[in-house]
């Protein structure tokens, strides 16, 4: 019976997605057990988050929410309480309404919930044809700038997270008409961004996925504005923070690097053994539980593997040095961050390959992004990743020295380390993880820890891809070049992150299915206030010349 059930709902599934309905049914379903969560969420913690903490005395300072979907809206509203802490009234205004979201907020007794299309206007479709005629090229595009907001960078980057492709181009009819649609929204979204501040005058804004429309005209209205604009994430695990402050000189930087006023301080303290092994133990102890980026989902069902059993598996050559080539999902948060030698992740990628095609003195791996397995979950999404179908349409065939681990291996990345001779990324988070073993590092891109002197940064493609030809000739870093890279993960892995107590979130694969467990561990008014954690994000947001929440290290020399 079992059997048969299986193979019918195999059938019905393909049946399904062949007619198109599979998204269709996929949406209805989530929109029901977002319900459910809701009415769970509420009957559990609606009582504790009702209790305002600053109104006994209403401020006038007003803390501009831009909303994230659940579960870590969750994380959001024990945000809210911090600022409250802080003296700050918050005010929501919600890009996408989702299901049940504005609920959440006023849940947690935000009086003030808005939706965007209260601001915005009807796009104005001949406007943004305008500005399309009057560029000759994608990279124009991606300069095109408007009341002082990114709206050309905006626009392309939140079209191709929308399509799940890796690249767009002018000469095409189609995609020429996507993104005259989206160039609309975005100079509909820099008039709207501009009422909201205007109505609300907020002293301080909140976001997370700050380089998406709508919510990136709205970061740079804000800091054209002289608004103190802060952008908060998830963490290398589960339940700690990353939050960093804003102003338009470093709107360019990743969320999950040093500020320049951070890593002096990294610099400046003490470095030994115990500073070198409480970092490996970080990194080692959260890639074997599975818990290393879990918000992505990147270590869901991996092992760890010795690295001669790896070799073994993959087939390289053990006489040769090993290159891992690190693609970024070549969709996901593409442009919003510093300056890339190449037009895209993708267009970086399929040079980078083709470059590897001919360098035969090496072997080269690469290594799909695991995250693409997660999201693939949380977003209903069963194609190939982005990176196979480039593959696929730009080099074909790979030679025998190229070999492809796929995201849904069961290999951690940590296993690969052992193994590894060279590490290539734009910018991902494996070169600091590979720099601080003393490994070369080849970066592509800048915003993030490039140019610490602890990696092998390009100032053109010529001079990467010249580079990438004769990278077997590249030596492992010095003493002290391994010493920075190591100061450096340490600062953003150990000190950076904020632990949370007040409120959790875990995430976790069950029965094929990305979940999570979300909840709040306080039950009274008079634990909001005694929360740690909570008043560590008040007192940081209170001094606004400090860029990066920092867990300052007790030895160190500021």
């Amino acid at each position: 019976m079992n059997t048969h059930r299986l193979r019918a709902r195999a059938i019905l599934s393909a049946l399904l997605k062949a007619i198109g309905l599979w998204r269709v049914l996929y949406r209805l379903r989530a929109q029901r057990v977002s319900r459910q969560w809701f009415l769970q969420f509420k009957r559990r913690y609606g009582n504790v988050l009702q209790q305002r903490l600053n109104s006994a005395h209403p401020p006038d300072k007003i803390a501009l929410i831009t909303g994230v979907p659940f579960p870590e809206v969750v994380l959001e509203l024990g945000l809210i309480k911090a600022l409250e802490l802080a003296g700050f009234v918050p005010v929501v205004v919600l890009p996408h309404p989702g299901s049940h979201l504005p609920a959440y907020y006023r849940l947690a007794a935000v009086k003030e919930v808005h939706l965007w299309r209260e601001f915005a206007d009807p796009l104005d479709l001949p406007a943004a044809e305008a500005v399309i005629d009057r560029l000759q090229s994608l990279q124009e595009l991606l300069t095109f700038e408007y009341e002082g907001a990114r709206v050309g960078n905006f626009a392309v980057s939140t079209a191709l997270r929308h399509l799940r492709r890796g690249s767009l181009g002018l000469q095409s009819a189609e995609d020429r008409r996507i993104l005259v649609k989206y160039v609309a929204a975005g100079l509909a979204n820099v008039k709207a961004a501009q009422r909201i501040v205007r109505q609300f005058r907020p002293a301080l804004a909140v976001f997370v996925d700050r380089g998406y429309m709508p919510k990136g005209e709205l970061f740079d209205t804000c800091l054209m504005h002289g608004v103190d604009a802060i952008e908060w994430g998830l963490a290398h695990k589960h339940s700690t923070l990353m939050i960093k402050r804003y102003h338009r000189q470093t709107r360019d930087e990743h969320l999950s690097s040093l500020s320049s006023e951070s890593w002096r301080i990294v610099q400046s303290m003490e470095w030994t053994d115990a500073h070198r092994e409480r970092l490996e133990q970080e990194l080692y102890s959260n890639y074997a539980n599975g818990d290393w980026y879990s918000v992505a989902g990147t270590q869901i069902d991996k092992e760890l593997v010795n690295a001669n059993d790896v070799r073994k598996r993959l087939g390289v050559d053990p006489m040769k040095k090993t290159v891992f080539i690190f693609p970024h999902i070549s969709w996901d948060a593409t442009l919003f961050w510093g300056e890339s030698l190449f037009e895209n992740y993708e267009a970086w990628f399929i040079e980078t390959v083709r470059a590897a095609c001919v360098n035969k003195a090496v072997n080269w791996v690469i290594k799909i992004h695991p995250a693409h397995v997660g999201k693939g979950m949380r977003e209903g999404f069963r194609g190939e990743p982005a990176e196979m179908t480039a593959l696929r349409q730009y080099i074909g065939a790979l030679p025998p020295h190229i070999h492809i681990i796929p995201a849904e291996s069961d290999i951690s990345t940590y296993s690969l380390f052992g193994m590894m001779d060279y590490c290539v990324t734009v910018r991902g988070t494996v070169g600091i993880e590979a720099a601080r073993l003393g490994i070369p590092v080849l970066t592509a891109g800048t915003g993030r820890y490039d140019h610490k002197d602890f990696t092998i940064d390009s100032e053109s493609r010529e001079h990467y891809l010249e580079r990438i030809a004769r990278i077997q000739e590249i030596p492992r870093l010095s003493a002290a070049q391994r010493e920075l890279a190591e100061r450096f993960a340490y600062g953003l892995f150990v000190l950076r992150p904020l632990p949370l107590t007040a409120v959790t979130l875990e995430y976790h694969k069950s029965q094929n299915r990305y979940s999570s467990k979300a909840q709040i561990n306080i039950r009274t008014k008079e634990e909001w206030y005694n929360a740690s954690d909570l008043q560590a994000i008040a007192d940081w947001v209170a001094h606004p010349s400090q860029p990066d929440f920092l867990i300052s290290p007790p030895d160190s020399s500021t």
